[in-house]
């Protein structure tokens, strides 16, 4: 199945655990706290659950892709609704509804997650002939992997915030968290995931790994500028011989190549017939768990809500002939649909120069059915990426050799020249370090356009200030302010526990 499915009952049932601490709940699911997990499919089934908010719209269902696209400079907009228009403006407020669903979904996977792992006692006790101890680590492993997702997703847009390890939670709420607690839970997880989990070629396509444990652990690391230890996840990644890069670099855009070599971990979308805009509201509680993502809708130029374009500047940073830009972008004249049966016009474009390719249904199937959405695969986690940050950890190491050759991995794939050669010299020379760094930014935003990363690649490096100019204002900025929705509800946070500046 390339969906994980979990009953209304069980959802409800998690929804409501989140909320109380309380959690002997009278629901039809037939999941009781006490006795949880009963049987191997209840278990599956509720592990099922703690991926679902990686769907919803404030993640990757939606609204995720605006909040780092249009706070960095790759993208541009004509269009777009006033909560969206804020990112790129720097306009928004603790009211943004967008923040907001980003926030609560996150937090939902949490409990979720949490739930599991308040039952680790009572999955162990499973007896062997339902489930091997092998098994049992395994859930556990990948509750502990989701749960450090998601607060490596709220602590980095965030910093200080509410900390929950268990899913009982108080009817007051939960007060404010340093960071640096945040960050040692996370660690503590993928540490535990990491050995717990299985590797990608014995588990199931879609699942975490051992390699998207470690592959998160070193960009935590390397997040942390802990570069030794960013290191040391990263090797591991690059030397279980699990990853390779796919001989074709669209192949990591879709349908068809969900799950390849490159993939390390992806959020799983499915289109199962009827109307692809059908999502059910959840109680109120996830904003739409949908079986599709609205990524292509939002970002189509060709048929879709056209919110997105690429900046001119993007696409200024691609080489001349280099593969990954027609693979990245339409431009006047491309070929799209099936067969290539229809040709991108200059009208099409209007004011821009390109659109995105990436994650579209229109490069070349039949997506009359999707009315726009899609069911590509979205790769959060690629080996492309785990190689350039090896590699930027081997420049901050002294390692610049190593970091070179790790770099011309990912153009050896697109049959782009080395860096180190005659034909790069001019342009980005790689003998000293700051070099190195200058080639690697290069890199990484060429290699990586439109798949979220340039944001908080300029946050990390310092460089957000220079390049946004004005409309960044440091003295905030560097943090989303927390949802005015989470001080009406939490009765453990007071004004002055919001970030500074709103």
């Amino acid at each position: 199945m390339k969906k994980y499915i979990l009953t209304l009952a069980a959802f409800i049932f998690l929804i409501n655990s989140c909320k109380t601490d309380d959690l002997e709940l009278s629901n039809g699911s037939g999941i009781s706290s006490e006795t949880f997990p009963k049987t191997l499919a209840e278990l599956q089934q509720t592990m099922n659950g703690t991926y679902s908010p990686l769907q919803s719209q404030g993640l990757y269902g939606r609204y995720l892709f605006y909040m780092y696209d249009y706070m960095g400079d790759d993208a541009q907009t004509q269009r777009g609704t006033p909560d969206l228009l804020d990112f790129i403006n720097y306009t928004f407020t603790a009211s943004n509804n967008d923040i907001f669903l980003y926030w609560k979904n996150a937090y939902n996977g949490i409990s979720r997650a949490n739930f599991i792992l308040d039952h680790q006692d009572n999955i162990n006790l499973l007896e062997e002939s339902v489930a091997s101890q092998e098994l049992k680590d395994k859930f556990i492993g990948e509750a502990k992997f989701l749960r450090a997702f998601y607060y490596f997703l709220l602590v980095e847009r965030f910093g200080d915030i509410p900390l929950y390890t268990t899913a009982e939670v108080s009817p007051n709420g939960q007060s404010k968290s340093p960071k640096e607690d945040v960050y040692a839970l996370i660690v503590s997880d993928l540490t535990d995931a990491a050995e717990k989990l299985r590797t990608k070629s014995t588990e199931e396509p879609g699942r975490a790994t051992k390699g998207s444990a470690n592959a998160l652990l070193g960009k935590f690391y390397l997040y942390r500028k802990d570069y030794a230890m960013a290191k040391t996840a990263f090797d591991k990644v690059i030397n279980s011989g699990e990853f390779s890069l796919t001989p074709d670099y669209f192949d990591n855009y879709k349908t068809e190549t969900e799950n390849n070599s490159e993939s390390i971990f992806e959020v799983r979308f499915t289109y199962q017939g009827g109307n692809p805009w059908a999502y059910v509201d959840w109680g109120g509680q996830d904003n739409g768990f949908t079986e599709t993502s609205f990524r292509s809708a939002e970002y189509g130029g060709l048929g879709g809500f056209h919110n997105n374009d690429p900046s001119q500047e993007l696409l200024d940073e691609f080489e001349a002939g280099d593969p990954r830009f027609s693979a990245s972008f339409f431009t006047a004249g491309d070929s799209y649909g099936i067969g290539g049966a229809n040709t991108v016009t200059a009208a099409q474009l209007g004011s821009v120069n390109a659109f995105w390719r990436k994650y579209q249904k229109t490069y070349g199937q039949d997506n009359s059915d999707l009315n726009g959405l899609s069911d590509i695969n979205h790769r959060v986690l690629r080996y492309a990426d785990v190689l350039l940050m090896a590699a930027e950890v081997e420049n901050e190491l002294g390692n610049i050799a190593t970091a070179v050759s790790l770099m011309n991995q990912v153009r050896d794939r697109v049959n782009m020249p080395n860096y180190g050669t005659a034909a790069m010299d001019a342009t980005f020379p790689v003998t000293t370090k700051a070099e190195v760094f200058a080639a690697l930014v290069h890199e990484r935003r060429v290699e990586l356009a439109g798949e979220q990363s340039r944001f908080p690649d300029l946050m990390r490096w310092g460089m957000i200030e220079d390049v946004l100019g004005s409309k960044f204002d440091p003295s905030k900025h560097y943090l989303l302010p927390i949802p005015q929705k989470e001080f009406d509800t939490n009765l453990s946070l007071s004004s002055a526990d919001q970030n500074p500046g709103y």
